[in-house]
């Protein structure tokens, strides 16, 4: 009860602050980097019938114009488009609109030059009700989205879509094809199922790539018990894209649109406002106590609160949707890291206490001295839990000892250099809004007994009031960071094979020994190297060289 009264404040209080600023450029907050895949974005279904039908009665399933929708925060536009003469016409079934494809989509190139930190979805059908199948469709389509301004608004597809790249364009995604390759991307095996397992088989195709589409329009929810089964799908959809996936090329599509009521067999406007009211308001709800990316959600009445003598929630749930991209859902900070990790480039992992900061080396070790950090550069590897996991090109990490009761303060964290399994010995990374990251030791799946419970710890620190030491613990602790390795490293905390018969001279600064914890052993005098010879079998930091002591 007190968690979900904490994210109806939580929600309520966000909600009011996008109502101080301005819906039609909410994107505006949204990082560069993220994923498109990753957003929440509020849609209209049959958007072109706010601009009026020619049977409001049964077609209309919108209350505002295109426009009016994109101020309060609509961002991805369901078009219907059929030959109607020399023209593309938007259609409701067999229901024209006041509204052309070339009008709707000159009118988002013209919001999207006033507001350039905006993108838009454009999902087209072919409305073949309306024109019989016209073969003339396919050239038209291609006739519109290659001439300007069109032309310069659109974006190609990729599953892995950045704001960056999208920034100021339009995605069109249509569910016909109109010539061999996408003009951004086709949308194929589209799914009525109420079933969440089929919905999966959808897939979105572009130029170069194809990637899954999970998609929900169960639409039919005028028979007995039809819009409870509505419901369930919507919300199943839901919980799988706000806290289940964690693979960032899935894309979502789910409908709360839909139709209740008939009258002779034929959808009414009632109809389409009763399952709005009832909908709309179902993932109003469930935003109010859950946070998490939703995907793309296309609605009836999309910003209207009232439509008729209905409360169809659309301004409310839109606004709801908008405030989900700004609050963190439990996969969030996972997909924020990844779009934060750099490749192949060399850095240090490193965390604060009490205002000394400590470096983590290749042994698993912490060094408060610089010279003796080690240089980390980062491999993205695919398998286990999450769909990427981490690897480091110097040294293998692996799960804490002793399987079903780990080792929580081991002092260092464990290392491997026989095993490289893109599940046990990679770690994800998961990035918090305050710039630092957790680190679950593995990207094995978790459980309750045996190994299971090794592989969901987190990388952890330490702190005994004389050391500062690394390990690991159950709960994932926000304290690591990466950074760009000092000016003054040497690298020498990086492994190396060697041993006491490397043939390197020691040099003059090679009067000091150390462990890789960083504390020295000897000093420097005739017998240092009959001295080493007397240490335990290991690695030793001698004369800014790491030695192995065999």
């Amino acid at each position: 009860m007190q968690r979900s009264l904490f994210f109806l404040v939580a929600i309520l209080l966000c909600v009011l602050q996008i109502a101080a600023d301005d819906y039609s450029a909410w994107m505006s907050r949204v990082d560069d980097k993220s994923y498109v895949s990753q957003l929440s974005i509020p849609g209209a279904h049959d958007a072109g019938t706010g601009h009026g039908t020619s049977t409001d009665a049964f077609a209309r399933t919108q209350d505002l114009t295109i426009t009016e929708m994109w101020n309060k925060g609509i961002r991805a536009f369901d078009l219907r488009p059929a030959v109607d003469g020399e023209t593309l016409r938007i259609y409701h079934g067999v229901a024209t609109t006041n509204l052309t494809l070339n009008d709707a989509l000159t009118t988002l190139c013209n919001l999207l030059d006033s507001h350039p930190s905006e993108m838009a979805v454009v999902l087209i059908r072919h409305e073949t009700e309306a024109d019989d199948g016209n073969s003339n469709w396919k050239n038209m389509m291609t006739a519109i989205l290659s001439t300007a301004p069109v032309s310069k608004h659109t974006v190609a597809f990729k599953p892995l879509l950045t704001m960056s790249q999208a920034r100021g364009k339009m995605l069109v995604l249509s569910r016909d094809s109109y010539r061999s390759l996408p003009i951004g991307g086709y949308i194929y095996n589209w799914n009525s199922n109420p079933n969440f397992a089929d919905q999966q088989s959808g897939q979105i195709k572009g130029s170069s790539s194809t990637t899954p589409c999970y998609i929900q329009d169960y639409y039919d929810c005028s028979a007995s018990g039809a819009s409870a089964t509505k419901s369930a799908a919507v919300q199943t959809l839901l919980e799988f894209s706000c806290a289940q996936n964690t693979d960032p090329s899935i894309w979502v599509i789910n409908h709360t649109s839909g139709y209740s009521k008939t009258l002779f067999s034929i959808p009414t406007r009632d109809g389409y406002r009763d399952n709005a009211a009832t909908q709309n308001s179902l993932v109003l709800n469930y935003l109010s106590s859950h946070s998490g990316a939703t995907g793309i959600i296309l609605m009836d009445c999309a910003g209207a609160d009232r439509s008729g003598d209905y409360n169809t929630k659309g301004e409310s749930l839109a606004a709801a949707i908008v405030n989900s991209n700004f609050r963190d859902g439990p996969n969030t900070p996972y997909f924020r890291a990844l779009t934060a990790i750099e490749l192949n480039v060399k850095r240090c992992i490193t965390t604060e206490v009490n205002g000394t900061k400590y470096y983590l080396t290749t042994t698993g070790y912490l060094t408060d001295d610089p010279s003796s950090a080690s240089t980390f550069m980062f491999k993205k590897v695919e398998g286990g839990l999450y769909k990427y996991g981490y690897q480091f090109r110097e040294i293998c990490f692996a799960r804490p000892p002793v399987a079903g009761n780990p080792v929580l303060k081991g002092g260092y964290l464990i290392t491997d250099d026989k095993s490289k399994r893109n599940d046990w010995e990679a770690q994800v990374f998961m990035l918090g809004t305050d710039g630092k990251y957790a680190v679950r030791a593995t990207n094995a799946p978790g459980g309750t007994e045996g190994m299971a419970v090794n592989a969901q710890t987190f990388w952890a620190v330490y702190d005994s009031g004389s050391e500062v030491t690394a390990g690991y613990a159950k709960e994932p602790q926000y304290v690591w960071q990466i950074e760009e390795p000092p000016a003054d490293i040497t690298g020498i905390g990086n492994r190396e094979q060697r041993t006491e018969k490397d043939s390197r001279p020691l040099t003059l600064d090679s009067r000091l020994i150390y462990d890789l914890a960083g504390r020295k052993l000897s000093d420097f005098n005739s017998s240092t190297l009959q001295t080493f010879n007397s240490f335990p079998r290991g690695l030793y930091i001698v004369g800014g060289r790491k030695v192995m002591k065999r």
